[in-house]
């Protein structure tokens, strides 16, 4: 599920090199921006997911490769795991609320209340732009013990509009300056997407980028080459 993003602005540099098979790795200076985290936010390794609500890939890793991440390495201190929007335009208007939606749970309590709407959207949905039912969002906001009249204020309201267009401009400038550096093979940026580095106080790291809902192995490898 790919989109190509062409704007100005930028999330950083890119460079390449290559691994020990000659696969291309791409590495880009990103920022963790004030989104949600789980884990230890002082981990030794950061990993920013863009993901989309309503891609079949992104339910793919929340199913089967993300427990095993969080067993290994979030849960264990050595991964913060940081969650930025990227709905896509094919997955409208059902990828925007429910990012929307997550981060009004997040307005309420915090990452912890994030994650806990997060894995309920996931839940509930079948992807592919089918979307939450309406009464979905309220039933999700009381399982999860958010005061449903504020978070459907909030959701009424639009209140995190602006939070999700940021990352999606983020986006759009890393997708630029990928396609700048790789004319050739460049295609656009998925979902999901991933960039895993070492943590910088900064707020901004330099990371590798992983495209697509890779098998748990293709995660270790990078985290654990960069444990090292």
């Amino acid at each position: 599920m790919a989109i190509a993003i062409i704007a100005t602005g930028g999330l950083g540099r890119i460079s390449s090199s290559a691994d020990d098979s000659g696969n291309t790795v791409m590495e880009v200076e990103v920022s963790v921006d004030d989104d949600p985290v789980l884990g230890d936010p002082n981990a030794p390794i950061t990993m920013i997911e863009f993901s989309d609500f309503e891609c079949p890939f992104c339910k793919s890793f929340f199913e089967e490769t993300l427990p095993q991440i969080k067993s290994a390495y979030i849960d264990t201190g050595k991964v913060r795991f940081v969650l930025r929007d990227l709905p896509l335009p094919f997955h409208e208007p059902a990828a925007s609320k429910e990012a929307l939606a997550a981060n009004c749970a997040r307005d309420q309590g915090g990452d912890e209340k994030y994650f806990l709407y997060h894995d309920e959207i996931f839940a509930r949905t079948a992807s592919n732009a089918e979307g939450m039912k309406t009464a979905d969002y309220a039933a999700a906001a009381t399982k999860i013990g958010l005061n449903v009249a504020a978070f459907n204020s909030c959701l009424s309201t639009d209140k995190f509009k602006d939070e999700v267009a940021k990352d999606l401009a983020d986006v759009t400038a890393l997708s630029q300056k990928l396609a700048e550096k790789y004319p050739q093979t460049f295609q656009g940026i998925g979902t999901p997407t991933f960039i895993i580095g070492k943590t910088d106080s900064s707020g901004t790291f330099t990371g590798q980028v992983v495209s697509g809902a890779q098998p748990f192995a293709s995660f270790q490898q990078v985290i654990d080459d960069l444990l090292k």
